[in-house]
């Protein structure tokens, strides 16, 4: 028994076993040799390991289990949180953390803003800032990196700069790239691309994920004053036009500059293709009406082994309707139902009722509309009475308008969508009545119009009020 503790207490022999068996069968020896909970050293080795498996009701159940788990022990379950889409948890067992006497350090602090960042949540984030400002002497690069990333993503790009120029000579490669994002997240795409450049000049060494950062500024800009070009450039003279992940952006980048041969080029460039590449192509060619190709590639996207996914149905759909191309899209939403069981989003819907009406298709756009198994929203409504009304077919609108206001009768935007429609039409027998209803509506239910007003030139024996409007709100 000894030495098979020996071996399991350490990190090294746990993540050897870990490759020729599974998470749970060592957890079950461990507990049947009295290691745990005792151990903390390999509890920690283990909520790491649920959590790299996505199991982190696991990894929770185990760490609930441990009577006084130590500070790394906490942080070892906020980074689980925080890295594996469980943020809100993260806080919420910061609160556990500092209940059970137990004070969080730079290691706690760097995950939680983590957190922050994911939510955008800008009060926490200030909160924890101001937390490690007051508890912790010396903040070190990994927090600070942490404070500039959650300040961009919650969009207070003042404050992630003032944080990055603060950090001074000690600034990294992930630095400079929190900074990127920054600027980018906070819609400053030209900014990014100077702060990149100062990065160059620094001497800072370029990775993949700081030059996707640069390839979405260039993205945003729309292809002015020709980066585009030069940050493929730059990706080529650095070998990472061979990583997928920056090829699938420059074929993103070029698609929406309107450059799709040479996002096309790119694509078939590309030695390990990944459905996201697909996707990308596919979106590139859809977005400047190259319905027909984007078809072929999804089709041989299909014939070469992959999934297709929720997006790449949108795009291809997305592909067809620019191409008219009606009967393709009823099949592929066909296929993306009963085939491959993805549940369309309301998008998808949305996508073929554009399509119908473009096509001059309305009565089966209304049917099409009728048939779903979920509420149309207010933008389908508003596309296909928009059609109607844009194809001359009264008839259809006023039968879609009278439809929705059958189904939703105390929604007071249908009223305002059939007054307009009727306006649009001069109609104006229409609109009185449209109006009626929707006055005859308001007394009946609890709608409250909101009213305010303001006393202007008040006379002076009215007492001492503000002279002006303007006053009235000093």
């Amino acid at each position: 028994m000894s030495a098979t503790a020996g071996a399991l207490r350490t990190g090294a022999a746990i993540l050897r076993a870990l490759s020729g068996a599974s998470a749970c069968q060592l957890h079950a020896r461990a507990m049947k040799l009295g290691l745990l909970p005792s151990c903390l050293h390999l509890c920690s080795d283990f909520v790491k390991s649920y959590a790299a498996s996505g199991r982190v009701a696991s990894a929770r159940q185990l760490f609930d289990e441990i009577l006084r788990p130590d500070v790394p022990l906490w942080n070892t379950l906020l980074s689980t949180c925080a890295r594996s889409g469980y943020p809100h948890h993260a806080l919420l067992m910061a609160s556990s953390m500092v209940r059970a006497g137990s004070r969080p350090n730079d290691v706690s602090v760097t995950s939680l803003l983590s957190a922050c960042a994911w939510l955008r949540s800008l009060v926490h984030g200030r909160e924890l800032h101001c937390y490690a400002v007051r508890n912790i002497p010396v903040l070190d690069l990994p927090l600070l990196n942490a404070l500039v990333n959650m300040y961009g993503r919650s969009k207070r790009l003042a404050n992630a700069r003032r944080v990055f120029i603060g950090i001074g000579s000690m600034k990294s490669m992930v630095s400079w790239t929190c900074m990127i994002n920054a600027c980018c997240e906070n819609g400053r795409p030209a900014e990014a691309l100077e702060v990149f450049k100062e990065m160059r000049l620094a001497g800072v060494k370029v990775d993949e994920v700081t030059l996707l950062a640069v390839i979405s500024a260039c993205t945003m800009l729309d292809g002015r004053s020709g980066l585009g070009e030069w940050v493929e450039e730059y990706a080529r003279e650095n070998g990472f036009l061979e990583n997928t992940r920056v090829a699938n952006a420059l074929i993103h980048m070029h698609g929406k500059m309107g450059r799709v041969r040479r996002s096309c080029e790119i694509f078939d460039s590309i030695s390990v293709r990944t459905v996201v590449s697909w996707t990308a192509i596919i979106q590139a060619l859809a977005l400047h009406g190259h319905g027909v190709a984007a078809l072929v590639r999804f089709l041989q996207m299909l014939r070469q082994g992959f999934q297709p996914d929720e997006i790449v149905f949108l795009s291809v759909i997305n592909a067809c309707g620019h191409s008219r191309l009606v009967n393709e899209a009823h099949q592929l939403f066909w296929s993306m139902v009963e085939e491959y069981r993805i549940t369309p989003w309301m998008e998808h819907y949305g996508s073929m009722v554009d399509l119908l009406c473009k096509a001059g298709m309305l009565e089966e756009a209304f049917e099409f509309v009728l048939a779903m198994p979920v509420r149309p929203d207010p933008v389908i409504w508003r596309a296909l009475t928009g059609a109607c009304q844009d194809q001359g077919n009264a008839v259809l609108a006023r039968k879609v308008i009278d439809h929705v206001i059958d189904v939703e009768p105390d929604h007071v935007g249908n009223y305002v969508l059939a007054s307009n429609l009727y306006a649009a039409n001069e109609d104006w027998r229409r609109v009185l009545d449209v109006r009626m209803e929707m006055e005859a509506w308001k007394e009946t239910s609890r709608y409250t119009t909101g009213i305010s007003y303001v006393e202007v030139n008040v006379e002076e024996n009215a007492g001492s009020l503000p002279s002006s409007t303007n006053d009235a709100y000093r």
